[in-house]
């Protein structure tokens, strides 16, 4: 059993809240240098960006998950893990059919390009990634689990944009298989408030929008190997597998 670093929440030059120095190798540079040994591509309802990281960080031995930070139509923030590409190339057709087709405004949300190991520009999103999607959490939540893929609330401590802020609670019958937060501090509060959610696995992540924020907040990950099975082992807590908050 070893004890890894993992950062499993942060945007790219595709969100359009992320900066533009968030460039695949840029990410790359800055997790290794913060001693990172896993991150987590999630931007806002696209996963176009996530494949260069990936390809990028084999070659520089850093793994990377593919994921989504998906709004849903309650308008609560959830992360997604895939297993493969298989199911994120799934997913991501998803998030085609029911993200809204309202033109994104570059001058008033921001840039959403998605760029190769170069920095050169291959594709833009046309339709604002920060809308929310026209399926409810638990609509989302039954899809990931179908395509096999990890349902985590982020940022729950959040007093905007997240499960608690936008719902009150969370539903005890939806299928999470984590919940994530940011803020130590307000986190704690949160918890004394909801003491339910201590009966999640919970982890700390940076939800990292410009290169300064990488790894700044990270959970350390126990487990045989690094890999998305034994993630998702953690998260269950199965054989000894752990995550824990650093």
């Amino acid at each position: 059993m070893k004890e890894f670093r993992v950062d499993l929440h942060l945007h790219t030059c595709l969100s359009p809240c992320g900066s533009l120095e968030m460039s695949p190798q840029r990410i790359v540079e800055t997790a290794l240098e913060r001693g990172l040994d896993a991150i987590a591509v999630t931007d806002h309802n696209s996963t176009l960006q996530g494949p260069e990281i990936q390809t990028l960080g084999k070659e520089r031995g850093l793994v990377v998950f593919a994921g989504v930070e998906v709004t849903t139509r309650e308008e609560a923030h959830c992360v997604v893990l895939f297993a493969d590409d298989q199911a994120r190339v799934a997913f991501q057709k998803y998030l085609d059919d029911h993200l809204p087709p309202v033109p994104n405004d570059p001058e008033r949300f921001g840039d959403q390009v998605w760029v190769n190991s170069r920095n050169e520009i291959v594709g833009e999103a046309p339709y604002l990634l920060l809308s929310a999607l026209d399926r409810s959490v638990g609509q989302i939540a039954a899809t990931v689990r179908q395509l096999g893929g990890l349902f985590i609330a982020a940022h729950v401590e959040r007093p905007s944009f997240s499960l608690i802020s936008q719902l009150g609670f969370i539903d005890p019958s939806l299928p999470l298989d984590a919940i994530e937060f940011n803020d130590a501090a307000r986190y704690e509060k949160l918890v004394a408030a909801h003491t339910y959610l201590k009966h999640y696995t919970v982890y700390r992540a940076s939800d990292a929008h410009y290169p300064e924020q990488i790894g700044t907040k990270y959970s350390l990950l126990k487990a045989g190997a690094l890999d998305f099975q034994h993630l998702a082992m953690a998260f269950r807590r199965e054989n000894g597998h752990t995550i824990v908050t650093a």
